[in-house]
């Protein structure tokens, strides 16, 4: 597996992600020329309850074709309460400087949140 993204990489990913996303139940969606595609998969047993939320991120172009799997896991006891919760990257194919660029680019041309 080809592990990408430090604290800094998943902080800007869930911001682009809550200021792209088109709604909670979006599964596919553009921002600029990458194509993102979201799926979720879930369990429930009477003993726990898990939840897989996947991204794949595709950026195609040429001379500089990325694609990227980021993964939001999260896992609750048999009273609902959070016992685990984790989200990591994957680096599928692409510069991975690319990537993170790319992340870093389109988190900070957000707007602001002032109080």
């Amino acid at each position: 597996m080809n592990r990408i993204g430090d604290r800094k990489f998943l902080q800007g990913w869930q911001m682009v992600k809550a200021a792209t996303q088109p709604g909670p139940q979006a599964t596919a969606w553009r921002v600029g020329d990458v194509e993102w595609r979201r799926s979720r998969h879930s369990i429930t047993t009477p003993d726990h309850a898990a939840a897989l939320e996947i991204h794949r991120l595709d950026r195609h172009r040429a001379g500089g074709s990325w694609s990227v799997m980021i993964v939001v896991e999260s896992w609750w006891d048999d009273r609902q309460r959070l016992v685990r919760s984790q989200v990591w990257a994957s680096h599928l194919s692409g510069d991975r400087n690319a990537i993170t660029g790319w992340i870093e680019e389109q988190a900070a041309a957000l707007p602001t949140m002032r109080a």
